[in-house]
């Protein structure tokens, strides 16, 4: 039996599904040069999106293209982002639930248990091309998801914004790997394709969320104040509070606490009268929380793979 052979099977018992994401990961590629290209043939450039968020005069040619522009961004680019998005989280539930779960309930690991000298080299030898595929793919439309946001942004720079977080780039493949190994674990605790497909979706959802709270929590802790000239189009918003005399910001809750809300009919002015202040993550700081959350991710589905060895070496071949 040489090296490759273990592989072989194991492309060959989920050929449809594999077979299936790479086509659809591909058209998705496709489909996101034809929509890019499109966007900048129409040729509202980055002099034509500062200026309108500056309020200043429109440069000649832009308020012609600007309409073809956002019906392009709204319909095309709509379409394009939310499919690159959605295939590869259905992909990483359909082939991880598979992986076991879909083997365990046709009876063919009485077999395979047997024959094999190792259940954990068996388990790696479904697992690694499963993974290795949904990975790299994912990561291609996470790639590709980057330009379309580049596109659909004149001026932006993804490697520092956070529009989109966690649905583009490597942190996509991050969360679609999580789901995978999520997925694989179900499977092999319930040993039943459909229900294990239900309670994975469930649980990769509450999953996702929790993290997504977690480390929102976290950034929240760490946001500063960006005056609002600096505020750029990359930088992620957290809050809105203001500052008192003394120095301190305080938030809506507790505004009228210290400057009391005008009852005078005729009062016209700003209120509250306050200066106001944004609290937000700068978008320079966007590679290091990426990083963060891909770690985070890695620890979850390192933790979710080895709980399913533990599972595959206690639990009966039927």
């Amino acid at each position: 039996m040489t090296a490759l052979t273990p592989v072989r099977i194991t492309l060959r018992l989920h050929r449809f599904e594999i077979v299936a994401f790479v086509l659809l990961a591909a058209l998705g590629v496709a489909a996101t040069a034809y929509v890019v290209a499109e966007l900048d043939a129409v040729g509202y450039g980055p002099h034509c999106i500062e200026a309108m968020r500056r309020g200043a005069a429109t440069p000649a040619g832009c308020e012609f293209k600007i309409n073809e522009f956002y019906e392009i961004v709204s319909s095309q680019a709509g379409i394009v982002s939310t499919l690159s998005t959605i295939i590869p989280f259905v992909a990483a539930l359909l082939l991880g639930v598979a992986v076991i779960g879909r083997e365990i309930e046709r009876g063919t690991t009485r077999l395979a248990w047997a024959l094999a000298p190792s259940r954990q080299r068996w388990y790696l030898h479904r697992l690694v091309p499963v993974l290795l595929i949904v990975a790299g793919a994912t990561l291609v439309l996470g790639i590709a998801a980057d330009r379309l946001l580049a596109a659909t942004e004149p001026g932006l720079d993804p490697a520092n914004a956070f529009a989109q977080f966690g649905f583009r780039g490597v942190v996509l493949a991050a969360r679609a790997v999580f789901v995978l190994a999520l997925a694989v674990l179900v499977g092999a605790i319930m040993g039943r394709a459909l229900p294990a497909l239900i309670v994975g979706g469930v649980f990769a959802a509450v999953a996702i969320a929790g993290g997504i709270e977690v480390h929102g929590r976290i950034l929240r802790s760490e946001a500063v104040v960006i005056v609002d000239p600096e505020l750029q189009v990359g930088d992620l918003y957290i809050d809105q509070q203001f500052r008192l005399p003394d120095g301190r910001l305080i938030g809506w809750d507790e505004v009228e606490q210290y400057d009391p809300q005008p009852t005078d009919p005729a009062f016209e002015g700003q209120w509250p009268t306050l200066p106001a202040v944004n609290l937000g993550i700068p978008g320079t700081r966007y590679g290091e929380v990426a990083l963060r959350e891909v770690v985070a991710l890695a620890g979850g589905t390192l933790v979710a793979l080895l709980a399913t060895s533990i599972v595959i070496q206690q639990r009966k071949p039927g």
